[in-house]
């Protein structure tokens, strides 16, 4: 996973507004296939977050090897975008 330096600002401003520590990557079944989401969460002390650019990700099993082609960036208008070069545009 890669996150640039743009998406962290935004990434740290979202949890911080949302008293939150880390960004947890998991896996979530849909109408293509397994896709990757992610949600904001807390570190428990047994966790063991992977630090990205800074930012603290929780993920386990499959979801590690679907980060392997995320990028997460911002669009023009400085929103947070994510970019998976692995999956091709559109639905299935």
């Amino acid at each position: 996973m890669i996150i640039t330096d743009e998406a962290k600002v935004v990434l740290e401003e979202m949890l911080k507004e949302n008293g939150q520590d880390s960004l947890q990557a998991s896996l979530q079944q849909g109408c293509c296939g397994t896709s990757l989401y992610f949600t904001f969460t807390n570190k428990k002390a047994d966790d063991q977050p992977v630090i990205v650019n800074g930012i603290n990700v929780l993920m386990e099993g499959e979801a590690v090897l679907k980060t392997n082609t995320v990028t997460l960036k911002t669009d023009d208008e400085g929103k947070l975008i994510v970019v998976d070069s692995a999956q091709a545009s559109g639905c299935c």
